[in-house]
């Protein structure tokens, strides 16, 4: 695995949300979740040629989705923000890896800080770390990534794992890993 780029605290709306296909109406963009900025406000600039596709899926679909039937507004993925994952950082190695003349097959990771707009309390800060990683190859499948956690897991002196299916509405198949540590 390579770490991926992670040093950017502040992110535009596009990578937080709209590339990975968030819609702009969706309740996590409200300032109850994220930390818009004032100063900068707006990202200065987004890859053209990108934005017209992710604007064209969120609007009208694509790929097999049929988008979410919205007028899609430059003005909300230009706004800046303390970013809520490092997905966002995922989103910008996806496109740079889109962008190669030629597939070569890729595994990153990130450990780095997201901030969220949580109420405060015994359980729940306002800023926290994110473990996160990525595989791109042909031929994946389910059990390639259950192994990778296997194994990631197993690094921590994790070894009872349960995997159980999940539904997340932003990525299919979706699962769930529990543990049990005696310690």
């Amino acid at each position: 695995f390579t770490e991926m780029p992670t040093d950017n605290f502040v992110e535009s709306s596009f990578w937080n949300f709209d590339a990975l296909f968030q819609p702009q109406q969706h309740p996590a963009r409200d300032q109850h979740d994220t930390f818009f900025l004032q100063d900068p406000a707006e990202a200065p600039e987004l890859p053209p040629s990108y934005v017209a596709k992710v604007k064209k899926i969120h609007s009208h679909g694509g790929y097999g989705s049929q988008g979410y039937k919205y007028e899609w507004l430059l003005e909300e993925a230009r706004k800046n923000l303390l970013r809520t994952h490092t997905t966002s950082a995922s989103a910008r190695a996806l496109y740079r890896l889109a962008c190669q003349e030629k597939f070569s097959p890729v595994k990153y990771f990130s450990i780095d800080r997201v901030f969220r707009n949580e109420s405060l309390d015994a359980t729940h800060l306002a800023e926290f770390h994110q473990v996160e990683g990525l595989v791109a190859d042909r031929g994946l499948t389910l059990g390639h990534l259950m192994g990778i956690l296997k194994q990631f897991f197993s690094k921590l002196g994790i070894t009872q794992l349960r995997f159980k299916p999940a539904y997340n509405p932003y990525t299919e198949p979706s699962m769930e890993v529990f543990s049990y540590h005696e310690g």
